[in-house]
């Protein structure tokens, strides 16, 4: 991975990324990332407020206020279809901010991992994966999704040379990738958000390519790579 790319992934397992692919996929009109309540709260005076759904969490628990909280499954066609989210989160929000200058920006998650594949592929070959972590320290599913790319983007031959950060999650994966979800539930965030009454998130975040939507960020908001292009 070099700091000098093409394109960024943003990935962030649990939950923003997940949410983020899940909203797009039933139909929300886009996904506005926000790095604050002050932020969210000022994109949506100007706003209809039947148009729009707040969503987010701090610490992994729903906004006081909020249509919605951090949970993909809440975000059903009923509740986002043709509406736009403004999305607060503790991670995933932040480490989509730090990435907005790559020339394309996506959002990736275990739900959608082939599609990124595919887009990375017909794209470049010079890529950022950026991932959320949490309260600014590694995060195992973040790291193990990371991994999952590149084992198939290197077609599960690890190239050289590679930066330190690329070869460790792509060797955590090869450590864990026969027993995924049970590393991904050991995970420190997963057993928070179990703690936290979470635990069908995690049944819903760990399912790989179960959805082929790619979120696409332009314009300070993230919609289908595919609406983007048919425009």
């Amino acid at each position: 991975m070099d700091a000098e790319v093409f394109l960024t992934h943003s990935t962030d397992v649990l939950r923003a990324c997940s949410t983020i692919v899940t909203a797009l996929d039933r139909d929300a009109r886009a996904v506005m990332p926000v790095l604050d309540m002050a932020q969210a709260g000022k994109i949506a005076s100007n706003l209809d407020p039947d148009v729009y759904r707040l969503g987010g969490e701090r610490e992994g628990e729903k906004i006081e206020g909020y249509h919605l909280g951090n949970s993909p499954r809440e975000y059903t066609p009923e509740v986002v279809k043709g509406r736009d989210v403004i999305l607060n989160t503790t991670n995933g929000t932040r480490a989509l901010e730090k990435a907005k200058g790559a020339d394309h920006l996506v959002a990736a998650s275990f739900l959608n991992a082939e599609r990124v594949v595919d887009f990375v592929r017909q794209t470049t070959n010079a890529i950022t994966i950026v991932c959320a972590g949490r309260q600014n320290r590694i995060a195992l599913e973040d790291t193990l999704c990371a991994g999952l790319l590149l084992d198939r983007l290197w077609d599960g031959q690890e190239p050289y040379p590679v930066s330190d950060s690329a070869h460790t999650a792509y060797t955590l994966y090869h450590t864990d990738q026969d027993d995924l979800e049970n590393a991904l539930r050991g995970a420190n965030h997963a057993e928070r958000l179990v703690q936290q009454d979470h635990e069908e998130d995690l049944d819903y975040c760990f399912q790989v390519d179960e959805i082929p939507a790619l979120p696409y960020y332009t314009e300070n908001r993230m919609r289908l790579y595919d609406d983007v292009t048919s425009d």
